[in-house]
């Protein structure tokens, strides 16, 4: 099986200087190639291919190769949410992926501590990497932040989430 994927030129320069990214890929057993910038991945398994599809994508999305491995994994999983489904206007984008991302980063690192994910607002994007128990609890309160719930409303949202999924917590 085959599968190519698309990133911008700068992020195929950078990933073709990701010795440790590129060998964890190919330990997997997925050989990838990387042409300008289309990446080819090729691999027995089509699991294997998307779970190294997933990493290519994550990295594409600003992920640091490190944290993009994670997706190699496949207790991990990656979302992409687009933040032009909820606002058409570029201002407004803006305002959007700053609610998500607070004064000095403190909201998305907050958001990032309380999920156990990690969150990338990169592009038009907001991009978030975790376990699959977790994940849905990071889409779930960007979506609420994107949607204009107030932040404090967010993590009363996120702490009732987890007292009543305690057990997936511990």
């Amino acid at each position: 099986m085959e599968e190519q994927i698309n990133i911008t030129a700068i992020r195929a320069e950078k990933l073709e200087g990701q010795k440790k990214f590129i060998k964890a890929i190919t330990d997997s057993g997925v050989s990838i190639k990387i042409n300008k910038s289309i990446v080819t991945l090729s691999a027995e398994s089509g699991f294997g291919i998307l779970l190294a599809k997933n990493a290519v994508l994550a990295f594409n999305r600003g992920f640091d190769s490190k944290t993009s491995s994670l997706l190699l994994d496949d207790a991990y999983d990656l979302a992409i949410i687009n933040v032009g489904d909820y606002s058409g206007s570029k201002n407004r984008q803006e305002e959007l992926k700053g609610r998500i991302i607070g004064t000095r980063g403190l909201i998305k690192k907050r958001l990032s501590i309380a999920t156990g994910c990690y969150i990338k607002v990169f592009g038009k994007t907001v991009s978030v990497i975790g376990p699959y128990q977790n994940i849905n609890l990071a889409v779930e309160a960007i979506e609420m932040l994107l949607s204009g719930a107030k932040h404090n409303s967010v993590f009363s949202a996120i702490d009732r989430r987890k007292l009543e999924n305690i057990e997936l917590w511990k």
